[in-house]
């Protein structure tokens, strides 16, 4: 792979970090963009990727006159970032591979765009937040697929994100862990429901300690919650309504919320677990205190 030409573009950290987050994300918006590396300044967001796109270093997706650049990390700014040493565990993706990890078709760019709208509400509200401190966010299903069994079957599930971050309780620092579903509505309940019950087993079975560097019995030492972010609030109330319904019901594990809320206020008190729509009552959980 040939090194960056200094006379197109000299990287610095910022860059190096915009194209470490397409390299995870796939697909960014230039709002997007503009939102976790320049501070919402709009002009300079617009001026920098420009130059990154001139050095061949990120492509925007063809699009129509109105509508929003969508961008992507090119294989020349893969390149870039292995020659750097920007990355270990990804250093070794062939063109082939690389090309079948940026490949996102129309039929799935809503759903690759909705996850990246949550990735960047969760990063931006962390970092003004003096309360939680961001650990990782990964949306690369390879670094956390896992396997549970149902009687013979094993089934392979992808969440669409993994988020750990360290937040404050009674003066004291934890680390709290959640998996990310995004729900767009393509899929019917039932199938966002049994993603659900996946995970339980995935918590029960001890599969999640193990992931931890822990042993299978130890599950209590390694709790996790399942975030589903959903499109509107009647498929929230629908989706707590059939979790319910499962025996047995889900009570706190799940929480969930729906876009515009978690893009406003993710850390806020938005999320609904199932056990407080039977109850009626309001979404006014905060993530850190379900995690004990």
């Amino acid at each position: 792979m040939p090194a960056i030409d200094p006379r197109n573009v000299a990287l610095q950290d910022r860059d190096i970090s915009l194209l470490a987050d397409l390299l995870e994300s796939r697909v960014l918006t230039l709002d997007h963009i503009r939102t976790l590396h320049f501070a919402g300044k709009n002009e300079m967001a617009k001026k920098r990727v420009q130059r990154l796109k001139s050095a061949g270093l990120i492509a925007e997706r063809p699009r129509r006159i109105g509508e929003t650049s969508i961008l992507h990390l090119t294989w020349q700014g893969y390149g870039a970032l292995r020659e750097a040493g920007h990355i270990c565990d990804d250093s070794h993706l062939t063109a082939k591979t690389f090309a079948r990890r940026m490949t996102v078709s129309g039929m799935t760019l809503t759903h690759e765009l909705m996850i990246a709208d949550v990735r960047t509400a969760f990063a931006v509200s962390m970092r003004e937040s003096t309360q939680c401190k961001l650990l990782a966010f990964d949306v690369w299903p390879r670094r956390y697929t896992f396997t549970v069994g149902h009687g013979y079957n094993r089934v392979n599930v992808k969440p669409d994100g993994h988020l750990r971050f360290v937040g404050k309780r009674n003066d004291e620092e934890f680390q709290y862990d959640f998996f990310i579903e995004v729900d767009t509505g393509s899929e019917t309940l039932d199938r966002v429901v049994q993603k659900c019950v996946n995970y339980r087993e995935y918590h029960r079975s001890g599969g999640y300690a193990v992931f931890c560097g822990g042993k299978k019995e130890e599950t209590k030492s390694y709790p996790f919650r399942v975030l589903v972010v959903c499109r509107s609030e009647a498929r929230r109330n629908n989706l707590a309504e059939r979790l319910l319904q499962v025996q047995p019901p889900f009570s706190t594990m799940v929480l969930i919320a729906t876009q515009p809320e978690c893009v406003r206020d993710p850390l806020g008190k938005i999320w609904l677990t199932a056990g407080a729509h039977k109850q009626k009552t309001s979404s006014d959980c905060v993530l850190s205190s379900m995690c004990g």
